[in-house]
């Protein structure tokens, strides 16, 4: 299988056994301001690359290819092939299996969802979720990224948007977001996010820190103070732990289930310092059924590609 996983930044790809082995990676900016057009040839550059690695090995014998899938951002209708509205990418609307099909050196079955769907697919099949029926992925990186199983099935909605947490306005009057609508989740518990929250702390002057007149800033830099006792850092993941709480208080309420996992950059980078925050904020918010035997995990996998890849199955 190839898994394609397009992001802001980068796009990740990898040639994936059905076991979820990762046989080969293609790592490439995405430089999104270029187009879609010079995007999608990229990424099919990217997967006959992939294809190439294994045809030109030692092991001689012909690999079956089972498919290509596609985690991307923006509203994707899996059955047309469809992505609207990518905004991170700068896209409209576009048939992305027909556009990537054309520059493919060979015939492949294609599969395309958002990228948090492919990465909640990816960890049911590969990591953290096996052997769990019900569970929720929440991506956090340059935005907020989710995704829902309830028993044993990924669930998608009657147009494709179900699950899309980062876009639950949890502040009406907060930031705009870049869907156009107010205090997202998204606009907090993701990297800008984290970094605005830093300049907001640093302009009302109530910490001293080792943060101030640090340009450019970086989430790692944040996170290392934090781990070092800066108690402006430490404050601001705090806020952004909260608000992961309230995030994960609706998907528990509604679904009930027995594992969450957190994954993206971010996500992993300070698990440790955002989901005590989190879990404490959810116990708040809730009744003690919905959080008695739940888990907080970090994402199992090794590369976002290869939730990608498991669409295939």
């Amino acid at each position: 299988m190839i898994g394609i996983d397009v992001g802001a930044t980068k796009i990740a790809a990898a040639l994936v056994s059905s076991a979820g082995e990762v046989l080969a990676t293609q790592r490439q900016e995405t430089r999104a301001w270029e187009g879609a057009e010079r995007v999608i040839a990229r990424m099919s550059v990217m997967a006959n690359q992939l294809i190439g690695s294994v045809l030109d090995s030692k092991n001689h014998s012909a690999p079956t290819l089972l498919g290509i899938g596609i985690g991307i951002p923006g509203e994707v209708n899996s059955q047309e092939g469809t992505v609207r509205d990518a905004v991170n990418l700068g896209w409209g609307e576009i048939n992305l299996v027909t556009e990537i099909r054309r520059g493919l050196d060979i015939d492949a079955a294609i599969q395309i969802d958002t990228d948090a769907n492919a990465s909640t697919l990816g960890e049911f099949h590969f990591g953290a979720a096996q052997g769990h029926n019900n569970f929720v992925y929440l991506s956090i990186g340059s935005g907020l990224g989710s995704g829902i199983f309830v028993n044993g099935f990924l669930v998608t909605g009657a147009t494709w948007k179900a699950a899309d947490l980062g876009h639950v306005s949890l502040n009406p009057e907060g930031r705009t977001c870049k869907c156009g609508q107010r205090g997202c989740a998204e606009t907090i518990v993701c990297g800008p996010g984290l970094l605005k929250l830093v300049g907001e702390y640093l302009d009302r002057g109530e910490y001293t820190s080792r943060l101030s007149g640090m340009e450019p800033l970086t989430t790692k830099q944040v996170i290392t103070a934090a781990r070092e006792g800066d108690e402006l850092a430490l404050a601001v993941l705090t806020e952004v732990g909260r608000h992961l709480g309230i995030v994960m208080t609706i998907a528990v309420s509604v679904t009930n289930p027995s594992l969450v996992v957190i994954g993206g950059g971010l996500g992993l980078a300070a698990f440790d310092l955002l989901v005590p925050v989190a879990k404490s904020e959810l116990q708040k918010r809730v009744l003690p059924v919905l959080y008695k035997h739940l888990e907080v995990v970090p994402s199992g996998l090794d590369s976002s590609a290869i939730g990608a890849a498991s669409m295939v199955l």
